[in-house]
């Protein structure tokens, strides 16, 4: 290390790739190394015939559109009442003193095991996902704003979605499957995946509900994880929705359809070639 010198650390896996450069990180009494390696990873080809969509949610962590759920571990809660003590103790020391010192390490330790413990369940189960589906469809959620329910702000805090979704992406990216992200205000839970009809009635507290218009009968978080998944491949393309009223203007003057769309570049499918140029004309940014 520069400034520094040679120093000794445990190595809990083998490098690969160039080192780009390394981060020194300290986390209570600590130390951590992570080292940046760049790897060029091989282009395979994509496959779309089992993508998924999944619903997160505070009693059920993720709901997928083939039905299957993974639980929430609620791993806060079963350390909650060691934290509380913990910290009661921790405020009553004098300020400055060698016991108020300790208990802070204690402290660190403690969350330092929750931590651990949420990025462990993460990981595994952002690791399943990929290895069993060709791709999934996510929603962009307002986390911060649905923290401002002071009810369920802690919950939410605790399942950390975003750090879930993060870990779904660039999982996708080396292992070369989709990730296709929807607009966080798609009526995906009230909207029936059979029929289109959106039930403006339903509440939070409603977990099962019935069309009022088919008479089909849905699990909130799976429908949901359905239209999820429903409106990822119409976004790209693979799937048509007769109910979606944007597909018009996805496809300027009925010339293509809309495939895929990355920051400001567009691609389309069109019948002919001549159609292909004059939608690329009209939808260039």
């Amino acid at each position: 290390m520069p400034k520094i010198g040679k120093i000794k650390w445990k190595q809990h896996q083998p490098i690969k790739g160039k080192v780009k450069h390394l981060t020194i990180s300290q986390d209570g009494e600590q130390w951590y190394c992570s080292v940046n390696c760049e790897i060029n990873i091989k282009d395979k080809e994509k496959k779309n015939d089992n993508i998924v969509g999944i619903d997160v949610g505070l009693k059920t962590y993720a709901t997928f559109s083939d039905g299957s759920k993974i639980e929430n571990p609620n791993i806060i809660k079963k350390h909650e009442k060691k934290l509380k003590r913990i910290q009661r103790q921790y405020s009553r020391k004098k300020k400055g003193s060698n016991n108020k010192r300790k208990f802070r390490n204690t402290l660190s330790k403690v969350f330092r095991k929750v931590r651990n413990i949420r990025k462990d369940f993460q990981h595994k189960a952002s690791s399943k996902t990929i290895t069993k589906y060709d791709g999934v469809v996510v929603e962009n959620l307002n986390i911060k704003g649905m923290m401002s329910n002071h009810c369920l702000a802690k919950s939410i805090q605790s399942c950390a979605w975003y750090e879930f979704k993060r870990q779904l992406k660039y999982k996708c990216l080396w292992n070369n499957k989709y990730f296709i992200e929807i607009d966080r205000f798609e009526p995906s839970s009230k909207r029936c995946s059979v029929c289109g009809e959106i039930n403006d009635e339903l509440t939070l507290k409603d977990r099962e509900w019935i069309c009022p218009n088919c008479g089909s009968s849905h699990d909130r978080d799976v429908n949901a994880s359905v239209n999820i998944r429903n409106c990822g491949l119409n976004k790209i393309g693979m799937k048509r929705l007769p109910w979606d009223a944007r597909e018009a203007s996805a496809s300027p003057n009925g010339r293509g359809t809309l495939v895929e769309t990355r920051g400001c570049r567009t691609s389309v499918q069109c019948l002919s070639e001549k159609q292909e140029k004059e939608c690329n004309g009209v939808l260039t940014l």
